[in-house]
């Protein structure tokens, strides 16, 4: 099978048309920007649908161009740092009217894909007092790859201060590139350690930010929000790759608990063929089967008054105790916590 690329992969619209929007406050022409594209210069200002899905490949594109017409350090960094409280779309408005910062991050994590495409990815895990923020991405080494997890790490900072309206309370930011030169830049622009060449890029924070209230909580504004996002995610998954046909079917059948190998002759494949796709994708069988869990989980401590025990089996684990240690770890937070919120 031929390795996966970008190009390969999909993304909202309105996540382009955001991304054009931040470059053009730094003085980038729209023209310059938009060639090689699909994309108008009208749809800028007029076409905001929610739904509309493109080829990932039109926004390396732009960023490509980006890069071309103004090839000075640190360029990802400065995008990141200009971005408003709309970058997110439906998904940043309802973290915006969340309760909490662990509400807001959940948010995040379930709608990633409506902000992000297919090609990047987060995941949360919990390491006693400290938070990890893991970024996965599927990018063409280079330049390229160096300019987007600068503007996206720079404007999720961001995002993230304007959301809590206070300074961030990031410890440490790992990056799995070389120093590019202008380490002073991102010492400046995340106001915290920064190490070059990990395994992973990471976002390390202390977990005692996560209970906070944040100053806009509005739970049925937050609610009506996440029905637009369960939308578009939907629509997303409609089109999506491997990774999300798999999500669709797990959750379809969720209470027979299919395996992999039952998934993959429903896919028209085996184990192998479907994990090593998965594995192309950044993805496993069972990192889709927890996010599931994890998500309905909360569903469920939010919706209904059943027991821990009970949810424990319905989710598949054998005992309360290991999901309570799941559940943790997935959100840093007790189960209790979603109790009736």
């Amino acid at each position: 099978m031929p390795r996966h690329t970008p190009e390969q992969g999909l993304i909202p619209l309105y996540s382009i048309i955001t991304a054009v929007n931040q470059l053009l406050r730094l003085g980038l022409s729209a023209e310059r920007l938009l060639r090689g594209t699909d994309i108008s210069v009208a749809q800028l200002t007029t076409d905001r649908s929610c739904r509309q899905i493109l080829p990932f490949a039109e926004l390396m594109q732009i960023y490509r161009n980006a890069l071309a017409e103004r090839p000075e350090p640190g360029l990802g960094l400065r995008v990141g740092q200009c971005c408003g409280v709309g970058v997110y779309g439906p998904v940043g408005f309802a973290m915006l009217c969340s309760s909490t910062d662990i509400d807001a991050v959940n948010i995040a994590l379930k709608y990633q894909r409506a902000i992000l495409g297919s090609e990047v990815g987060i995941a949360l895990r919990v390491e006693g007092e400290l938070g990890v923020i893991r970024v996965s991405e599927r990018l063409p080494t280079g330049p390229l790859q160096v300019f987007y997890l600068e503007q996206f790490l720079a404007g999720f900072l961001r995002f993230n201060e304007l959301l809590a309206e206070r300074p961030s309370q990031v410890c440490e930011i790992r990056l799995a590139y070389g120093d590019p030169g202008y380490r002073h830049f991102y010492e400046s622009t995340f106001g915290c350690a920064v190490r070059f060449n990990c395994r992973h890029t990471e976002i390390i924070f202390r977990t005692d930010i996560l209970g906070l209230a944040l100053p806009n909580a509005d739970p049925v504004t937050a609610r009506a929000c996440e029905q637009i996002c369960d939308e578009l995610l939907s629509q997303f998954e409609q089109q999506g790759n491997v990774s999300a046909q798999v999500r669709q079917r797990l959750h379809a059948q969720w209470q027979a608990q299919p395996s992999m190998d039952d998934i993959a002759g429903q896919l028209g494949c085996d184990a192998r063929t479907l994990r090593r796709r998965l594995d192309q994708e950044g993805s496993s069988f069972r990192e889709i089967k927890d996010q599931l869990r994890r998500e309905l989980a909360i569903g469920r401590l939010r919706s209904s008054d059943i027991s821990i025990g009970d949810l424990a089996r319905e989710l598949g684990f054998g005992n309360q105790a290991s999901f309570r240690r799941a559940f943790q770890k997935w959100t840093g937070r007790h189960p209790g916590y979603y109790r009736g919120s």
